[in-house]
């Protein structure tokens, strides 16, 4: 019986350091796993948004009710939709931050203009595929009682389209209930987007030749629920 005691012993004591043996080599098969990953792992890409307030400098933009000029307008929004858009996780790079253009010094307006649009279409094209490029405008028209958001998409990027849809839905939900304005492919009229190879989209805000919606957009209040309804949109 003694001698059982003992063997009993001896097989408990070789199943306890087997056990443990086997605890040790997993733990440290799981270390070893970790450190690979953490070492071979790259960091996670921050999507990169290109907020473009459109014109400025020189290129005012469209005139709207009241003598408002397109490009503040645009500029004020941009800069209320920067904070929403880095909260979301997002690089956001400005074209602008000020009254300024991007163009080459040139000897007339229209050389100007046009170093000023390459230029941002430069940047454009140095996105991924997962970025996006998006410009923010006022709309005009001849008729007083056009109103609305609307957005324009880049046709010949499929994630485009996609974007524009969210923006636009969000802003109607969040915003203008009573928009039923539907989003367009650009046209060769709008150079950056119909020129597009990454992710495009450019949100017109609202028409600043409608008196309503003209001082609506020049309220700070209004801005930042439009930059903030344009974010959530984004997001998706």
């Amino acid at each position: 019986m003694f001698l059982v005691r003992i063997r009993l012993k001896h097989v408990l004591f070789s199943l306890g350091c087997v056990a443990t043996c086997v605890f040790v080599l997993v733990m440290l098969h799981a270390a070893n796993q970790v450190r690979q990953v953490s070492s071979v792992s790259p960091p996670p890409i921050v999507p990169v948004i290109v907020l473009d307030a459109g014109h400025g400098g020189e290129d005012g933009g469209a005139v709207g009710i009241g003598g408002v000029v397109e490009k503040d307008l645009n500029l004020a929004v941009a800069m209320q939709l920067a904070p929403f858009l880095r909260a979301l996780g997002y690089d956001v790079q400005l074209t602008r931050c000020e009254d300024c253009d991007l163009s080459e010094p040139a000897a007339t307006l229209r050389a100007r203009k046009r170093s000023d649009i390459q230029a941002r279409h430069a940047m454009l094209e140095n996105l991924r595929d997962g970025d996006l490029f998006l410009s923010i405008h006022m709309n005009q028209y001849a008729h007083p009682s056009a109103r609305g958001t609307q957005v324009f998409y880049s046709p010949n990027h499929p994630q485009s389209q996609v974007t524009a849809e969210q923006i636009q839905r969000t802003v109607v939900t969040l915003l203008q209930p009573e928009n039923h304005r539907q989003i367009k492919p650009a046209g060769s009229s709008i150079y950056l987007l119909h020129n597009a190879t990454r992710p495009a989209v450019m949100v017109e805000c609202g028409f600043i030749s409608n008196p309503g919606e003209a001082a609506r957009l020049q309220e700070p209040d209004y801005q930042r629920q439009l930059a903030f309804a344009v974010a959530v949109g984004v997001l998706g």
